[in-house]
C-alpha cells in the first residue's frame, strides 16, 4: 500500500511539473535532452516490457503488476494429478544512467511473490518468494537520424535469489519413507520441508535495434543469449540434512515490439504497442534428459503519449507452452505437469530525462 501511495505520488508532480529538458520543435538542446535520447524521424519510442530498447538514456521507472500462474495435471504422489492456480504480485524497479550519447549503465530490481490459491494449489506447487537484481551496461553502435535506425549492444549480469514454499516433499516423506513419522517430522523438520532455497546467477548478452517509420509507427527488435546457472537445496528425509542440486540453461531470446503513436496527427496522447517474445535453449535437470526450451510470450501495453519525458501505461502480458513443474507419482517416479501459462497485468510508470 506504501508502495502504491509513493508511486501516485510521483506521478501527480511529474504531471504537475513541466518537463524536464524538452525543447520545441526546431529548438537545439543546450544539455542531454532525455526526450530526443529515444527519438527518431520525430518519433519517440516507447520502452517495451519484454525486452531492453536500443536507445541510452538516463530514466527511472516502477512496474506493479498482479500475475495468475495456471498449471494443469501436476503429479501428487498417489493422488489424482491436480489442476493448479497460483497467483502473485511483483514490483519492479528500473534504473538507467546515460554516461554520454553513445554509453551507459542499466541497473534494475525486481521482488515477486507467488502462491496457491487453494488447498490444491499449496500442496502441489506451494508458494515462490523472488528477488532478482541486475547490473549492466549499453553501448550504442550506430545511429542514423536520416533512416531512423538505431543499434546497440546490452550486457548484464543477473542474480535471483529466492525460495520455495511447498507441501508436497512432506507429503512425499510421508507417504514414501516408513520410518519416518508424522510426529518426527512435525517436531523437527517442519520446517525444512516447507522451504526450499534456491538461486540463479546469470551472464546475458545481446544486440537491440530500433527503427521508425514516421512520426506514428516503429518497430523494435533484438536478439540476446543468456547463460545461467542454477541450485537448489532440497530437504532429504533419510540423510537429515539439504544436499545440492547444481544445473545450467542455455537461453536465446527473439524479440519483436511494434507502436502505433496517434498523438502527432490527432492530438489525443494515445500510443499502442504489441509485443512478442520467442524463447528456446536447454536446460539441464538433475537425473534426467535435458529439456528443450521453447515458449512463446506475448503482451499489449496501452500508455499515454502526451509527453516525451513521461511513459504512463498499463501492459497485459501472456506466456504459452512454459516449463512443466516437477512432480512424483505412485511409488515416487519422477513425472511432470502439462504445459503452464502465465499472465499479468502491470502498471508502468517511467520517466526520462
Amino acid at each position: 500500500m506504501k508502495t502504491t501511495i509513493l508511486s501516485l505520488g510521483v506521478l501527480l508532480s511529474l504531471l504537475a511539473s513541466p518537463a524536464l529538458a524538452e525543447s520545441k520543435e526546431g529548438e537545439a538542446c543546450t544539455q542531454p535532452c532525455g526526450a530526443r535520447s529515444r527519438q527518431l524521424k520525430g518519433h519517440t519510442f516507447l520502452f517495451p516490457i519484454l525486452q531492453q530498447s536500443a536507445f541510452v538514456t538516463t530514466n527511472v521507472g516502477i512496474r506493479e503488476g498482479l500475475a495468475r500462474y495456471d498449471v494443469p495435471n501436476v503429479p501428487v504422489n498417489d493422488l489424482e494429478p491436480l489442476d493448479v492456480l497460483l497467483t502473485g504480485v511483483q514490483q519492479t524497479l528500473d534504473l538507467s544512467l546515460g554516461i554520454t550519447d553513445w554509453l551507459g549503465f542499466t541497473g534494475y530490481a525486481r521482488a515477486e511473490i507467488i502462491t496457491g490459491t487453494n488447498a490444491d494449489g499449496l500442496l502441489a506447487s506451494g508458494a515462490t518468494a523472488d528477488l532478482l537484481g541486475q547490473l549492466g551496461g549499453v553501448v550504442r553502435i550506430f545511429r542514423s537520424d536520416t533512416s531512423g535506425t538505431q543499434l546497440s549492444f546490452r550486457a548484464h549480469y543477473g542474480y535471483n535469489r529466492g525460495r520455495e514454499i511447498t507441501l508436497l516433499p512432506l507429503v512425499n516423506a510421508i507417504v514414501g519413507t516408513p520410518q519416518v513419522t508424522v510426529g518426527n517430522i512435525i517436531d523437527g523438520d517442519l520446517g525444512q520441508f516447507l522451504f526450499v532455497p534456491r538461486k540463479e546467477s546469470s551472464a546475458h548478452g545481446g544486440l537491440y535495434v530500433a527503427q521508425s517509420f514516421g512520426k506514428m509507427f516503429s518497430i523494435q527488435a533484438s536478439g540476446a543469449a543468456e547463460y545461467a546457472w542454477q541450485t537448489r537445496r532440497p530437504f532429504d528425509s533419510v540423510l537429515g540434512d539439504r544436499f545440492e542440486q547444481k544445473t545450467k540453461s542455455l537461453r536465446v531470446f527473439l524479440s519483436v515490439a511494434a507502436t502505433l503513436d496517434i498523438y502527432p496527427v490527432t492530438a489525443v496522447p494515445l500510443a499502442v504497442m504489441g509485443e512478442y517474445v520467442f524463447r528456446t535453449g536447454f536446460q539441464e535437470r538433475v537425473d534426467q534428459d535435458n529439456r528443450t526450451l521453447k515458449d512463446s510470450t506475448a503482451a499489449l501495453g496501452i500508455y499515454y503519449s502526451g509527453r516525451p519525458n513521461l511513459q504512463l501505461g498499463l501492459g497485459a502480458v501472456r506466456t504459452f507452452n512454459g516449463e512443466p513443474r516437477p512432480g512424483l507419482g505412485s511409488r515416487g517416479r519422477e513425472l511432470e505437469s502439462g504445459e503452464p501459462s502465465l499472465s499479468y497485468g502491470e502498471i508502468i510508470l517511467r520517466y526520462i530525462w
